[in-house]
């Protein structure tokens, strides 16, 4: 039974209290109803009003307005959570200043006023500028500036806009309400000079060097300060950003809404979170982009590494990386929401968009180099029929392993429309999709649904194929359960993590294990099975609902574990008591076996057996002499070393053969020519031992000398 992806609509939006849902059966999917009607309070605050890091309500907290003071920006400063920080226009953190934003704090950007709409043509496109008296409230942080913004799991940072009470009733479906947070850094780019737009080739001073202007953002100071790149200092720290949450943001500014200063095609929105050229001393990670007009997250170039990200409900792409993007990413979540209307280039919206350039740009260089890397392990990608898992285009080449792709229509798509792209990256080794599972990916049958070559070359799909195939990749019946609970009525789909392997860890062999950054995580995707969401207890989408199983109005609670992959799982179960076990059912279940576990019911490959002869205890099966040794093992032979057989493996007393042994001594009286070992019983004549005894009286005296005269001159006898 397959289950159509229809995401977050009314229901959500409107805050309703009802919900209903149907019990799981196992071995079907399971389809739940569910409320998502949680108040922020219930996360954020304690029983006394309090929060969890002792910061005031929200309600409590006075409002602060940031402006960019007339160019110099907020200075090195610290905003804590006593206050609720309202950026009302675009807000610099200058190069050598340094912001730091304490846990829990609380910052808001303005919608922006006084613009007015007129049309602009560029080739045979004809878009809207927009022209603002006040720029809508985004935090950008230059070059040489730095962010230290270090929330923790039970006091997070929150970025979101102005009219936001932060009491749970504005719904994922508010986007675009003010601009986002961009950090600028000095790491590498694909782009030429973003002053000089004549040097075509770029990047004299070598790979990697052009530069280019943030997206969406203006510097009415006139001094640049939302210029990244030049990868002269690829290695540097921009700040800390740790258990952020950012939401209903990415406002569009038009498609050239910096034509005044001649600084064209610089793109026409923010994103929740911009990184541009970050260098890889910045440490990012547990971050949340929820309810974007544009992407939620846009990493242009750099070497930053992410971990443990979530994007959902994002208007175009969950993420997009591109500009010779290298970096790291593991732990990436990402659902896409079936209202999405913005759409990429194409006109789709994907869960991961991976390209060389950023399309709404004409200065990328044309080889796309340094190509967009990215090494992304563990990834859970969920979305609409309507939308694209993964497009890989313009020299975009990631390599990426571990990760699930499900529900989406189109599943992996490979572009061949450029000298350099994603075809090419991937006949060049550059691109690799290795040990990945995707499932009810279009009609769940047809590979060019799920593995998609788009270009001009008859036989690539086949070639695609087979590489997919080649590296271990799953595109029928991965062994997961697709048990997404799932609201029929207004197509909230909940609680992505079921998205597990269903028989708990099953091995997902890393390709790039070597490098000890990564976690040596043997599952696929973004959520350990059985283990803890990193998405609990600080994020929105929790907030929200979203992995939580309620009961419906008026049904008796009853609570168990809901996990359809949990050895305990409980198909009566209404509510998840956290009671779920996910070990006691693997073992050994071969009954001959020494470790037979009569509980378990799944192999886990893990019997262990005796040896021939023995027990499990390490005894003889049989020892009839008891001797030690087991008959099975006796060995009967000669044990007598004297023996002409002697054997000295023998165990067992066998006939022993002595033919070989005798008298070898040749002047011996029982010499034997035949014997070849000498026993010691040769016997030998016995001589005289005293021949002057003449006289036989054991002495030699003058009378035997007296006899031997006297018989001198005989003759002896014969």
């Amino acid at each position: 039974m397959v289950v159509p992806f229809m995401l977050l609509t009314e229901s959500l939006m409107e805050n309703t209290p009802h919900f209903e849902f149907t019990r799981p059966i196992k071995g079907l999917l399971l389809f739940m109803l569910l409320s998502l009607t949680m108040s922020f309070a219930a996360f954020s605050q304690d029983d006394e009003g309090g929060t969890p890091c002792a910061c005031p309500p929200a309600a409590d907290r006075s409002e602060v307005i940031v402006t960019d003071n007339g160019g110099l920006g907020t200075g090195t400063v610290t905003w804590g959570c006593d206050s609720i920080y309202i950026l009302q226009e675009q807000v610099f953190v200058n190069s050598g200043d340094t912001l730091t934003i304490e846990p829990g704090a609380i910052v808001k950007g303005a919608a922006g006023s006084g613009f007015q709409e007129t049309s602009f043509s560029f080739g045979n496109i004809t878009e809207q500028t927009i022209t603002y008296a006040t720029y809508p409230g985004s935090l950008i942080v230059s070059r040489g500036a730095v962010l230290l913004a270090e929330g923790t799991p039970d006091c997070a940072i929150t970025f979101t806009h102005e009219a936001d009470p932060l009491d749970g009733t504005v719904g994922v479906d508010v986007k675009g309400q003010w601009g986002g947070l961009v950090i600028c850094g000095a790491g590498q780019t694909n782009t030429i000079y973003h002053d000089n737009p004549t040097a075509f080739p770029s990047q004299a001073l070598g790979p990697g060097t052009g530069t280019d202007l943030a997206e969406g953002i203006i510097d009415l100071s006139g001094n640049d300060r939302h210029v990244y790149g030049g990868n002269t200092a690829p290695s540097e720290s921009s700040g800390i950003l740790r258990y952020i949450s950012f939401r209903h943001g990415s406002t569009s500014l038009g498609y050239d809404q910096n034509i005044a200063t001649n600084e064209s095609n610089n793109g026409n929105e923010t994103n929740l979170l911009q990184l541009c050229a970050v260098g890889s001393g910045t440490q990012i990670d547990h971050i949340e982009l929820v309810s974007s007009a544009d992407d939620g997250l846009q990493v242009m170039g750099g070497t930053v590494d992410l971990k443990y990200i979530a994007a959902a409900f994002n208007a175009e792409d969950g993420v997009e990386f591109d500009q010779g993007w290298a970096g790291r990413l593991q732990y990436l979540f990402v659902i896409n929401d079936s209202s999405q209307v913005v759409g990429d280039s194409l006109g789709i919206s994907n869960a991961i968009d991976i390209e060389g350039d950023d399309w709404e740009q004409s200065n990328v260089d044309i080889t796309f180099m340094p190509y967009t890397t990215p090494a992304i392990i563990n990834g859970t990608f969920i979305g609409p029929k309507s939308q694209s898992g993964m497009r890989i285009h313009n020299g975009g080449s990631p390599k990426m392993s571990n990760s699930i792709f499900a529900g989406f229509g189109q599943g992996i798509d490979f572009e061949d429309h450029d000298p350099c792209d994603a075809w090419e990256m991937l006949l060049f080794g550059e691109l690799v999709l290795k040990n990945n599972q995707l499932w009810d990916v279009g009609d769940s049958t047809s590979i060019n649904d799920m593995i998609l070559y788009d270009g001009h070359i008859g036989s690539a799909q086949y070639n695609v194929i087979d590489s997919f195939v080649l590296w271990e990749n799953e595109a029928q019946n991965p062994m997961f359960d697709y048990s997404v609970a799932i609201d029929e009525v207004s197509g909230m789909v909940s609680d992505p993590v079921f998205l597990e392997p269903g028989h708990g860890l099953v091995p997902a062999l890393d390709y790039i294990s070597p490098d000890t950054w990564f976690d040596q995580a043997m599952y696929f995707g973004a959520f350990e099975p059985g283990g803890e969401n990193w998405l609990t207890c600080w994020s929105y989408l929790e907030q929200v609902g979203l992995f939580t199983v309620g009961d419906s109005i008026g049904e008796v609670s009853v609570p168990g574990c809901t996990y359809l992959s949990a050895c305990n799982f409980n198909v009566e179960a209404t509510i998840d008591d956290g009671s779920c076990e996910f070990d006691l059912c693997f073992g050994c279940i071969d009954v001959n076996a020494c470790n037979f576990d009569e509980v378990a019911y799944i192999d886990d490959l893990s019997c262990m057996y005796a040896e021939a002869g023995y027990d499990c205890d390490g005894l003889c099966l049989s020892d009839t002499d008891s001797d030690g040794i087991c008959d099975a093992f006796e060995v009967s032979g000669c044990q007598d070393a004297a023996a002409c057989d002697y054997d000295c493996s023998a165990t067992d007393s066998g006939v022993c053969d002595y033919s070989c042994l005798g008298c070898t001594y040749e002047n011996a009286t029982n010499y034997d020519a035949a014997v070849n070992t000498d026993d010691g019983s040769c016997t030998f004549e016995t001589a005289v031992l005293c021949p002057a005894d003449v006289n036989g009286d054991g002495f030699v005296t003058a009378v035997d000398l007296l006899d031997l005269l006297s018989a001198y001159g005989e003759a002896c006898s014969p």
